[in-house]
């Protein structure tokens, strides 16, 4: 919703999320199997490697994704070990000694935080899980008020409005549709992060609009990274910047604090 009848002020897109500051609300999406859904010019190791410190050095931070292989979590924890722990790994449900041989991972790389992907499993020892690590908890793969409610009460810092792409379960609804309600329930228990289609700066400034405190994009990602490694991921971040900067100015929009539900026509 358009509103330039308003006093010009800079507009500040940054972000406070765990201590930490960062330049911009989105953040880069884990993904794995990189090899074998887009070619194999990178695997889920050297992808992390170009993808962590071109996040880092572009004042966001990375997601990275995990896989069968103990040598991903390794790489991915290592990459972000570099960076003096800004990236969050993602570690799978698998069983819980994989889980604690990845905590340590996790620990040891010095990362502000550690999430794990919760889309096609079910995980009754969450709690078990959240006291594995000192560091805050992310829950990703929630997509009901019910479900936030219960990742709250299992000790998350965090969670991710995310059906894994629309993949696990056929007529699930876009993240967009129930994060106003997960938002209602949970907003300010825990933060709250979103993915799911999201391509622009513009749709960035919807998710907030619609109660998301970040959110997180994957595939664009994985595009930048294939086309130009660490110069690709700054470029892909300046863009997105650039828009959610511009959609903020016209619509009277400062900071992100400032940007609410009125912004936008649903």
């Amino acid at each position: 919703v358009m509103d330039t009848l308003c006093e010009k002020r800079e507009t500040d897109t940054r972000l406070s999320l765990f201590g930490h500051s960062f330049a911009y609300p989105f953040f880069a999406g884990p993904v794995g199997a990189v090899a074998m859904h887009y070619s194999d010019k990178y695997n889920d190791v050297t992808y992390n490697a170009q993808l962590v410190p071109g996040c880092a050095e572009s004042g966001i931070l990375a997601f990275t994704g995990d896989g069968m292989d103990a040598e991903v979590m390794r790489g991915a924890t290592d990459a972000i070990k570099d960076c003096q722990g800004v990236g969050i790994p993602t570690v799978k449900p698998w069983n819980m000694q994989m889980i604690r041989e990845k905590m340590d991972l996790v620990k040891a790389s010095g990362a502000l935080a550690v999430a794990m992907d919760v889309d096609a499993a079910g995980l009754p020892f969450l709690k078990k899980f959240v006291a594995l690590t000192d560091v805050p908890f992310i829950v990703k793969g929630i997509m009901s008020v019910k479900g936030a409610v219960k990742a709250a009460q299992a000790g998350a810092a965090a969670i991710v409005v995310s059906n894994h792409g629309g993949r696990v379960l056929d007529q699930s609804p876009a993240t967009a549709e129930v994060l106003p309600e997960i938002a209602a329930a949970v907003g300010g228990k825990v933060k709250i992060f979103v993915d799911g289609g999201i391509r622009t700066g513009v749709d960035v400034f919807k998710a907030l609009a619609l109660g998301a405190d970040a959110v997180l994009i994957a595939r664009p990602f994985v595009n930048a990274v294939y086309g130009g490694g660490k110069e690709g991921v700054r470029c892909l971040v300046d863009k997105l910047g650039a828009e959610l900067k511009d959609t903020m100015e016209m619509c009277g929009a400062a900071t992100l604090r400032e940007i609410t539900g009125e912004m936008i026509r649903r």
